[in-house]
């Protein structure tokens, strides 16, 4: 494992192409590119307009992004307290294993500790075994009495 400089920061409007590029490729590498339907504009919109809905992190090393994590502040009743959920956390191939996650983790968790949260939650792909290991290093808890229920419109 190389020893590299990771920096972590708040993605911008400026780097909307790289979080949308980041965004296709999480989807392809999940196996969903044909159901993507986000387009730059509506990620303009919403992630770096007026009323922001989400934010992203981009991980850099020598100022080239090489990873992203996308996420939002939600609100535990079982906790009476804010909670953070993870919507996307994505790593280009070639950086995996560099502990770039990790660091992208660590940032999430400083501000969910910044703001008083009681948890960061997320999903992962059951077929996801690297990923499952990789959450599993980090301390997550696997639950296997939650099931995703989800409306679409």
């Amino acid at each position: 494992m190389s020893n590299i400089n990771i920096q972590i920061r708040l993605a911008t409007v400026e780097d909307l192409e790289q979080v949308f590029s980041f965004i296709r490729q999480k989807a392809a590498f999940d196996g969903y590119l044909d159901e993507l339907q986000a387009t730059p504009q509506q990620l303009e919109t919403t992630l770096f307009g007026r009323s922001p809905l989400a934010r992203v992190l981009l991980a850099e090393v020598d100022n080239c992004a090489i990873a992203f994590a996308l996420f939002f502040y939600t609100y535990s009743s079982f906790l009476g307290k804010p909670s953070i959920w993870l919507d996307d956390l994505f790593v280009q191939p070639h950086m995996r294993g560099q502990r770039v996650g990790t660091a992208l983790l660590n940032y999430l968790s400083t501000l969910a500790s910044e703001n008083d949260c009681g948890r960061i939650e997320w999903t992962v792909n059951v077929n996801n075994d690297r990923g499952i290991e990789f959450y599993q290093k980090q301390g997550a808890q696997i639950l296997n009495n939650l099931r995703l229920c989800r409306l679409s419109y």
